[in-house]
């Protein structure tokens, strides 16, 4: 019994050596066009990236987390070590993708369509540019420490017109 319990104390105060981590991911939406934008819609907005799967590798060690329906995750990271952070989505192929975001439909036989996925070479440059994925060094530009709580804040800039989807590309016309 009396070993089981410094058990416990040993895992507990080798478990608060890492400081506790949040993870915090953001789409910045940009604006878009149509009209003359004002003053609030210049830079476009944000918003959280609520209910997403992220695959973070930290040193030589991998796992899958979740955002909660506030963009947040909460678990513990080595923040000494690299941090990569990268979309779930950026881990299937192209065929894999395509029956999980089909192409959205037009109204009528006559339309042209405004929707096309990626080719395989666009795909594979947009991984290797990779706005939807992040590689992200812990520094402390992108880290703020407040006492145990390390809060990692990931941005991830979307394109006009499709969004999150990661195999999709617009090719109807631009607003004026």
């Amino acid at each position: 019994m009396k070993i089981n319990v410094v058990l416990i104390g040993l895992l507990t105060v080798l478990n608060s050596c890492h400081p506790k981590t949040v993870i915090y991911v953001q789409n910045h939406w940009p604006y878009c066009g149509g009209k003359l934008p004002d003053s609030a819609e210049v830079n476009g907005n944000m918003e959280a990236f609520c209910s997403h799967s992220f695959r973070v590798t930290e040193g030589n060690k991998t796992k899958l987390i979740s955002t909660d329906e506030f963009g947040f995750w909460k678990g513990r990271l080595d923040v000494n070590k690299e941090v990569t952070i990268l979309d779930i989505d950026k881990t299937f192929s192209i065929e894999e993708l395509k029956t999980k975001y089909p192409l959205p439909t037009t109204n009528s036989a006559t339309e042209l369509p405004l929707y096309a996925y990626l080719t395989p070479e666009e795909w594979f440059c947009r991984c290797s540019l990779d706005y939807f994925s992040i590689g992200a060094l812990c520094s402390k530009e992108n880290i703020k420490r407040n006492g145990k709580i390390d809060t990692l804040t990931v941005v991830i800039n979307r394109t006009c017109f499709t969004g999150t989807n990661p195999i999709i590309k617009y090719i109807g016309p631009k607003p004026r």
